[in-house]
């Protein structure tokens, strides 16, 4: 397979504990190498940062902060 093209994939969550981790096993669990994966949280009161910060030697970029109204 040719991995030369990077593929960039973002997950927005809010409040996503339930799913969160389900969604991130399988974005690192994809067999095309060249991956870039973004995840962009809008400030989660769950456990969605601490899910988060278990993957992030996996993560690529990782944000969360509160939306701009």
């Amino acid at each position: 397979m040719n991995n030369s093209l990077k593929i960039s994939i973002i997950t927005v969550s809010f409040n996503a504990g339930s799913t969160i981790e389900d969604t991130i096993k399988s974005v690192i669990s994809q067999s095309y190498d060249n991956i870039e994966y973004i995840i962009i949280d809008s400030a989660s009161t769950d456990n969605t940062i601490d899910i988060v910060e278990s993957f992030k030697q996996e993560i690529s970029y990782f944000i969360s902060e509160r939306d701009k109204e």
